[in-house]
């Protein structure tokens, strides 16, 4: 394993000293440092931090001081966290780890972004009735993708970076949170929705989408016709599951071909971005960090809530869909020492950590990335360290 990495937030590094928190990593043996360089909405328990425990982020500003002259072709730029206004922390931070020997890395969200997409509701994502998801911009919009070129090709011109890590280039869907992220917006609802309905609130019928897909022949508006009469039924029917609908995905697409031509269209969409990317950083002598794709330098990917076996088994999956080129970073979550049964499984003691790392290790990642400094607990950080000594770091 030739890497180690962490998760951080600016915010960890104002609130306890950026040379403290620079010295405090490496000395857990931890190689490279992650930074939110752009980041989305959130409320989070510090449970080590020195100034607070509890956080309401801005939701999606930058922690870095754009450069004006890249986004003259944008309509949508970037907003600078107000902890970000006088200071640029995000540059403070890699100036400082790299002076102390760390590499560093943007961890970068790019479409997951409220505060822009309701500033910019033509480039969200619509579902079949037309109500736009203000946290979810689409990767097809020539202004959503316009946006994510700039700040990229910002960031890794004008900071000392190894890699940009991308969070969220793809299509997002409706629903907000997740099994252990509660989701920002308190979505609720009042039906129950099976995968199949949840499935078709989460197709995208953004302009940009419907125009591409139509220019390559695929009858959007069938499609959309056959959605929304589905969902009508559905949610008339309601409490009552109705007879004689799809109950499946793959029953729907049987039904309406369609879908399945659309989602290659949607492939197509995120595949051709990160392409576009790729072209930005490598002659800054950047990696691309992306999930599985060609064009990710170092794919990214992760077993939160797996254990080591079961990782174990994911991990060589992945290598198997390597390229001969690329590198593989895995992430893994520290905390949830009292897991609830949707959580997984968690590292709850330092020999759990260990037995973690290990399992990466010898399963051929050429990174471990562990998640993330500021929400685990103290003593989940500090066994990192006896964790990268067991692999030989």
């Amino acid at each position: 394993m030739k890497r180690a990495g962490l998760f951080t937030y600016p915010w960890d590094f104002a609130d306890e000293g950026v040379d403290d928190l620079v010295a405090r990593i490496r000395g857990l043996g931890i190689t490279r440092v992650l930074v939110a360089s752009v980041y989305h909405a959130g409320y989070f328990l510090h449970p080590h931090n020195p100034r607070r425990k509890t956080h309401l982020l801005e939701d999606g500003v930058a922690y870095f001081h754009p450069d004006d002259k890249f986004y003259a072709d944008s309509s949508i730029k970037p907003i600078v966290a107000k902890m970000s206004a006088e200071q640029d922390w995000f540059g403070v931070i890699c100036e400082r780890a790299v002076a102390a020997g760390l590499a560093v890395s943007a961890w970068n969200v790019c479409l997951h972004n409220t505060r822009l997409g309701l500033l910019h509701p033509e480039a969200t994502i619509h579902n079949a009735y037309g109500d736009s998801y203000p946290h979810a911009m689409s990767p097809a919009h020539p202004a959503a993708r316009a946006y994510v070129r700039a700040v990229v090709t910002d960031i890794a011109r004008n900071y000392p970076l190894a890699s940009v890590l991308l969070e969220a280039p793809n299509y997002r869907k409706r629903a907000h949170g997740g099994a252990w992220v509660t989701g920002h917006h308190h979505e609720r609802e009042g039906v129950y929705l099976r995968p199949l309905e949840q499935a078709l609130l989460d197709v995208s019928f953004n302009e940009a989408d419907v125009e591409q897909a139509t220019q390559a022949g695929i009858d959007v508006e069938v499609l959309r016709s056959a959605v929304r009469a589905h969902l009508d039924k559905y949610f008339d029917e309601a409490p009552m599951e109705p007879v004689g609908l799809p109950e499946t995905l793959d029953q729907f697409r049987d039904a309406a071909p369609a879908l399945a031509e659309y989602e290659d269209h949607f492939a197509g969409a995120e595949q051709s971005l990160l392409a576009e990317i790729l072209e930005i950083v490598r002659p800054e002598g950047v990696k691309l960090e992306a999930g599985v794709s060609p064009s990710s330098d170092w794919v990214v990917s992760g077993g939160y809530g797996l254990s080591p076996d079961e990782m174990s088994a994911q991990l060589a999956d992945l290598r198997r869909q390597l390229r001969p080129h690329q590198e593989l970073n895995y992430g893994v979550r520290m905390g949830f020492n009292n897991p609830r049964p949707e959580y997984g499984f968690a590292m709850a003691s330092e020999q759990d950590t260990c037995d973690v790392a290990a399992a990466v290790a010898e399963s051929g990642a050429d990174e471990i990335l562990f998640y993330n400094y500021g929400e685990a607990p103290r003593r989940s950080v500090e066994w990192i360290r006896a964790a990268l000594v067991r692999c030989g770091m």
